[in-house]
């Protein structure tokens, strides 16, 4: 996360929406994720992250529209509690969470859409009233891919779970 994670409002205190992962943690991070139970995991609550970027395509896993993987990393070292955050790949640390994500998919998009709808208050709050309007159009179009998913608009339903070799319909 880098210098994101010193910005993130949940080291504030504030409400931030989180999901449940089963967590296998080593002596220094997560060593295993997993959607569902799996041996030596304990459910988390892992926080969402709070850029866009990482919520753009955490909401397009989770409505279809890309198949790349969720991961898992520790939050910050100064973070007391050993909180874990969603990432995707390529973070240092970053443990992929395994299993299928169907039956999580539409709380995954719920928590980003979330996520993205308390960035919005947070510029509102702010006297950013212009970012604010932004972000509530970024949270609109999470709730429009996800019921575009629902209707099967997603790139597994049309592939059929296929590869589709990078092509969308």
């Amino acid at each position: 996360m880098g210098q994101d994670e010193l910005r993130h409002p949940a080291l504030t205190g504030a409400p931030w929406p989180v999901i449940g992962v089963r967590v296998r943690r080593g002596d220094c991070g997560p060593r295993a994720a997993s959607w569902r139970p799996a041996p030596r995991t304990v459910l988390e609550d892992v926080l969402l992250p709070c850029t866009w970027p990482e919520l753009e395509r955490l909401a397009e896993i989770a409505t279809g529209r890309s198949r790349a993987r969720v991961y898992v990393q520790d939050f910050g070292a100064a973070e007391p509690e050993r909180r874990l955050v969603l990432c995707l790949r390529g973070a240092a640390g970053a443990v992929r969470v395994e299993g299928p994500l169907a039956p999580v998919a539409e709380l995954l998009a719920a928590r980003a859409r979330a996520a993205v709808l308390r960035v919005a208050a947070v510029h509102r709050e702010a006297g950013r009233v212009e970012d604010a309007q932004v972000w509530r159009g970024r949270a609109r179009g999470i709730l429009k891919d996800g019921r575009a998913a629902r209707r099967g608009r997603s790139v597994r339903a049309a592939s059929a779970g296929l590869p589709t070799l990078g092509r969308h319909p």
